[in-house]
């Protein structure tokens, strides 16, 4: 496959679920007294009460087992939980190497919101963040410049997650058929 240049773009990129009254104890995986509408395996988990990261490993009643535990040296309760559900953005095609060259996310919203910016590797299934939680103000924009390339092996995704619904414009720029 002979290499090519291409962007890709998503619009209004941001899916969250907020529940509220949720309670978390100390050093815990289970996040209770919460409403699991619209929550999935895999969402993010945007609370205080966790590290950048944490993701939702299985949903019961009511309750939702998460991948990491709390933070908390005491019990919190009345807590708000946004359970964030990124988005793919791209996936390299199969048997293709890409670079991800950079990228802009535009904030949409008159308020700041927080975006992260993952690769799922797809051959060992472990999902990781190249931004966490990063603060991008009101009419600004977040950018992944040359600093740094991100290679993607074929089938690998890049995934783009918000904290405010609709809230971001995604557009990368890569390089595929890299041998």
């Amino acid at each position: 496959m002979a290499e090519a240049f291409s962007n890709k773009v998503a619009r209004a990129v941001g899916v969250v679920t907020t529940s509220t009254g949720a309670s978390i104890g100390i050093t815990t995986n289970k996040i209770t007294g919460i409403s699991t509408a619209g929550v999935s395996v895999d969402d993010l988990v945007d609370t205080g009460n966790y590290i950048a990261g944490t993701k939702v490993s299985s949903i019961g009643i009511g309750s939702v087992f998460v991948d990491r535990d709390s933070t908390n040296t005491a019990s919190a309760s009345s807590q708000t939980v946004k359970f964030m559900q990124p988005q793919i953005l791209y996936t390299s095609p199969a048997s293709t190497k890409t670079i991800l060259i950079g990228g802009t996310f535009a904030n949409n919203t008159n308020g700041q919101v927080g975006l992260t910016i993952l690769v799922l590797d797809q051959s060992t299934g472990v999902q990781v963040s190249i931004a966490s939680k990063i603060p991008v103000p009101a009419g600004s924009s977040f950018v992944i410049s040359d600093t740094g390339k991100t290679l993607l092996e074929g089938n690998d995704a890049l995934k783009v997650a918000c904290d405010t619904n609709g809230a971001v414009d995604a557009n990368i720029s890569i390089l595929t058929g890299v041998n």
